[in-house]
């Protein structure tokens, strides 16, 4: 995400920078193991309107993607994998512009498909073109209470082979209840209506949160011994301290999850660079008085979790019997926890220079990655407490 470009920007460019985000990374690494890739678009909307750019909408974008991964797929590692897109719009007149978008572009290695109708009520034609055996990926980006309701989703979580991002908002979607059926609709979305109400707004979120994804995996089933995962995070508007997005992973595959929170990482850095520019560019408008460093500068050394709590963390899970930590090792710790890779390899950092813990594949203290959990195909390397 660009940070010069992001201010003053609307939700569709959020979402599209989104998709630049995940997409590319987890397309490369599906591709390596299948040669049918499916990207579903639950909601392509809002659609171009006038003389504004087709290129940037998540249509457009999420079909470039495709194309760039196929044409790497088979430039580096020689796999000729086929994707195909599906798009799905409600609106008559958007769904028009968006069908002869389709029919007049083309893409490498991509067929575009579109459906007209509410993604609620076309999946008994969204399962047949997803077949049974094609790696599909579902970007729901919701508006209504229902899109995320754990019945209407059931039938896609069933699905083997599958992988969502969901978008919404929390509190847009739960003020927008009707009250005589309030309680009914949070039990379809929570399996239950929780009492938030003496729980700050922060707290709240990271509560729902934790309730959906708790409620997402528990309909999801295991699927050739492996687990469903969930991660989120939060998109959040650079001038104001709101949220615009609330995004919720989905998938069975460790190595996804983890490159989910290395994403979410980076963008992240983003959010808060292009926060702290809009909070100086208000100050300098304010005292007519430039500043010396921009505030980009001092970003990176405001550390986003106490090192302590997750040194404890590390404690608790390590042992002076040497164990792995790879790539499914890690995959649970930033599920359970909701930290970032680079908090938990700071933090291990710091215990070894405390002379607490110790990698036993490393020769010395890195200055880099102290844990390698990439390394031995993904089994990581033993680590052991003093």
């Amino acid at each position: 995400m660009s940070s010069g470009n992001y201010t003053g920007k609307d939700a569709a460019f959020i979402k599209g920078e989104l998709l630049r985000a995940y997409l590319e990374p987890l397309f490369m690494i599906i591709g390596q193991r299948e040669l049918r890739i499916g990207y579903i678009d639950c909601f392509s909307g809002p659609w171009q309107k006038g003389a504004q750019d087709s290129g940037d909408t998540s249509a457009a974008v999420s079909l470039g993607i495709m194309a760039k991964c196929h044409n790497d797929l088979s430039e580096k590692f020689r796999r000729n994998v086929h994707f195909r897109g599906l798009f799905l719009e409600k609106n008559k007149e958007s769904f028009g512009r968006l069908e002869s978008f389709l029919k007049s572009e083309s893409w490498d290695g991509v067929d575009a498909q579109c459906l007209k109708g509410d993604f609620c009520d076309l999946q008994n034609e969204i399962l047949p073109w997803c077949g049974n055996r094609d790696f599909c990926f579902f970007f729901i980006d919701a508006t209504e209470w229902r899109h995320i309701a754990i019945p209407t989703l059931e039938p896609l979580l069933c699905r083997p082979s599958s992988e969502f991002l969901i978008s919404f908002k929390f509190d847009s979607i739960v003020r927008a209840l009707p009250e005589t059926d309030s309680e009914e609709h949070m039990k379809a979305i929570f399996g239950l209506a929780p009492d938030t109400s003496n729980i700050g707004p922060e707290e709240r979120e990271r509560f729902l949160f934790d309730l959906y994804c708790r409620q997402l995996k528990a309909c999801a089933p295991i699927i050739g011994g492996a687990i469903p995962r969930c991660a989120h995070m939060r998109v959040v508007h650079p001038t104001k301290d709101r949220t615009v997005y609330d995004l919720v992973y989905l998938t069975w595959d460790p190595l996804g999850l983890v490159t989910f929170m290395e994403t979410s990482e980076q963008l992240e850095m983003e959010q808060k660079k292009v926060s702290a520019l809009a909070r100086q560019s208000k100050k300098v408008k304010r005292s007519r008085q430039l500043e010396i460093f921009t505030a980009e500068k001092f970003v990176e050394e405001e550390p986003a979790v106490d090192s302590t709590n997750v040194k404890e963390y590390w404690l608790a899970k390590l042992s002076r019997a040497p164990k792995r930590f790879g790539v499914a090792e890690f995959a649970d710790m930033l599920e359970e926890s909701g930290w970032f890779m680079e908090d938990f390899q700071r933090a291990f950092q710091e215990l070894e220079r405390e002379g607490k813990v110790r990698n036993l594949a490393s020769t010395g203290m890195r200055t880099g990655n102290p844990v390698r959990y990439w390394a031995n195909g993904n089994r990581g390397e033993p680590l052991e407490k003093l």
